[in-house]
């Protein structure tokens, strides 16, 4: 018994397909009836040839099973075995064993059935039509030549030949049928059981979905949460430190004060890598394209960068094609963020020597251009292994040297992100301990056909009519730019120390400023004093800002309906300025507020008789 379900498990194995398991099927039954076949045609007195024919044909079979089996992925088996059997075999066969008196008729309609279940539709054709042929020819040939049929001694021997060809054709033609049933049968259970594990997989997906989207909302919450907590205390510690700048004659302490502007805003850039990692992965991160000056972002990283190269001895210069044109047309604030990124890298990468950033172009089109931007420093180098993690997200390489180097990994991640959000690309070229070129390639139109020159030359023409002490660069950006001793705006914030910040950096400006610590507090002084503009925090308790504005707009004797509102407000998120401009807020600032910043706010929402400007001489 276990030798049978060994050879069953042998001719039935999966990795055989269902037509070749049909042909050994129909192969086998062959076997079994072939034997008795053969008794039975010497019994009814059948002719040498005939029963020589059948030997041939048993011989014939025991092949194509062997070779079938042998090489299961072969096509030749099945058609040989149909050729054979069908030309060859049967119409010798219906002349040796008795005409078509005799059961040989069924066998050929067996064969010329059963060629259609081993081979495919072309080869089906071409053999079943040379059947046909075949099978014609005899019965004509033994009407007109009946000499050249051995028949049977009598009627009674073709008519045993028939009910045995008839009941082994049967066998096998059942067999067949019932082994293609239970072998569907199988498939469709196997079908039915797929179907259910799917369905529950999908009630799994869709539940692990929801608990996707209930922790992707919960880490929004959390970010944006943490944004407003962390900068709220920044706001605080860099306002303050701003003061000190500008009002401490001390150079020791002025250098304590730069030492911690610098600290407070590389925390600021940690948060705002993780807040843009975290909108870009979640799909938020859009891009608004405007037109922006060239010189203007090669001045910012100039400026930006020149003192941090500075401060490690390291040269830093920038270099440009003079005929990229002066004005483009793209996303600036993500193009300078990129550039910003890679240099910030190179100059903390780099022990001694130098950084350089180019900028360099080619045409595309009349209208569009590609900017290639390229940093190179002289720093540690990247090793081959390491670059392909480079721009892995929270992937820092050779932790164990840049141990001491700060940083969240994420830098470069952004920057590619960034990029392929343009549809640029970034590469690196990179030797260990030599240094590492970074280029980036984005696609950006051309809003005027002017030229941007050389910035070496602009740099220096603004430095000789700038002023010539450079201790004062440091402090150059927190100059006031105007006096309104006869405005008077309203702070709204729940932490005293922000209140205090905006009135400090206000202060030379000679504004008159009050101060409210609630939007209840604030709709208290509404009602009593007009405005010309109330800067409002957004997250307060009790009352928010935008409930805050609202109710303001709405005070039936209110003094402010009218009044200019700006969010003040520490939520940086994706559609943050939006969201207010929406409420009703005619502009935002997102904490850690600059003065320059809240200056240049007052004097684009303040009126205009009430701002004295510098160049009045005033």
């Amino acid at each position: 018994m276990n030798y049978l379900k060994k050879i069953f498990g042998y001719f039935f194995r999966d990795e055989l397909t269902i037509r070749h398991k049909l042909v050994n099927v129909i192969l086998g039954c062959a076997l079994l009836v072939q034997f008795p076949g053969v008794i039975v045609s010497v019994a009814v007195g059948t002719g040498l040839w005939g029963i020589l024919t059948q030997f041939l044909m048993l011989l014939v079979i025991a092949v194509v099973l062997y070779w079938t089996n042998r090489f299961p992925d072969s096509p030749v088996p099945p058609i040989v075995i149909a050729v054979v059997g069908n030309i060859i075999v049967f119409p010798i066969m219906y002349f040796a064993c008795g005409g078509y008196g005799t059961g040989i008729v069924m066998w050929m309609l067996f064969g010329a059935i059963f060629t259609w279940l081993l081979v495919d539709v072309k080869w089906g054709i071409v053999i079943s039509l040379v059947n046909f042929v075949l099978f014609t020819g005899c019965l004509h040939v033994e009407k007109v030549y009946p000499q050249y049929v051995s028949y049977l001694a009598n009627r009674n021997d073709e008519i045993t030949d028939t009910s045995i060809a008839f009941a082994f054709v049967t066998i096998i033609f059942g067999s067949i049928f019932k082994y293609q049933t239970y072998v569907y049968e199988k498939q469709a259970m196997a079908l039915r059981e797929i179907d259910e594990a799917l369905r529950e997989l999908n009630e799994e997906l869709e539940e692990a979905n929801l608990r996707l989207a209930s922790a992707s909302e919960a880490k929004s919450s959390f970010l944006a949460n943490m944004s407003h907590e962390i900068r709220t205390p920044i706001n605080a510690v860099l306002g303050m430190d701003e003061m000190i700048l500008r009002e401490c004659k001390d150079k020791q302490i002025l250098e304590y004060a730069n030492n911690i502007d610098s600290a407070g805003h590389q925390l600021l850039s940690l948060v705002n890598d993780i807040l843009d990692f975290s909108k870009i992965e979640s799909g938020k991160m859009e891009l608004h394209p405007v037109e922006y000056e060239m010189f203007s972002i090669m001045n910012d990283c100039y400026n930006m960068i020149y003192m941090r190269a500075k401060r490690k001895d390291l040269k830093f210069a920038i270099e440009n094609d003079p005929g990229i044109p002066a004005f483009l047309y793209g996303d600036e604030v993500r193009i300078r963020q990129i550039i910003m990124n890679l240099l910030t890298n190179a100059v903390k990468y780099t022990k001694d020597g130098s950084v350089t950033l180019k900028f360099d172009f080619e045409n595309t089109d009349e209208d569009n251009i590609n900017l290639i931007i390229s940093v190179k420093d002289t720093g540690i180098g990247i090793s081959e292994d390491d670059q392909k993690y480079l721009f892995d997200s929270f992937k820092r390489i050779d932790e164990k040297t840049n141990r001491n180097i700060e940083g969240t990994g994420l830098g470069l991640s952004i920057t590619k992100k960034f990029t392929d959000m343009m549809g640029g690309t970034i590469g690196v070229d990179s030797v260990l301990y030599e240094g590492s070129t970074f280029t980036v390639t984005i696609p950006q139109k051309i809003a005027d056909k002017g030229t941007v020159g050389h910035f070496d030359e602009r740099l220096n023409k603004r430095g000789e009519t700038s002023s010539s002490d450079s201790d004062s660069t440091d402090s150059s950006d927190k100059k006031d730019k105007f006096t309104a001793p006869h405005a008077r705006i309203l702070v709204v914030d729940d932490v005293k120390m922000n209140l205090n910040v905006v009135r400090l950096l206000l202060k030379n400006t000679g504004i008159q400023i009050d101060l409210a610590a609630s939007g209840d507090e604030c709709l208290k002084y509404t009602l009593m004093k007009r405005y010309d503009v109330i800067l409002m925090d957004h997250m307060m308790p009790i009352m928010d800002g935008i409930e805050a504005l609202h109710r303001i707009r709405e005070q039936a004797d209110g003094l402010n309906t009218d009044t200019p509102v700006v969010a003040l407000t520490a939520n940086a998120l994706v559609g943050a300025q939006e969201m207010y401009l929406s409420e009703g807020f005619v502009s935002y600032i997102s904490k850690p507020v600059k003065g320059i910043d809240l200056e240049e706010c007052l004097l684009k929402v303040l009126p205009e008789d009430k701002i004295v400007r510098e160049s009045d001489g005033n």
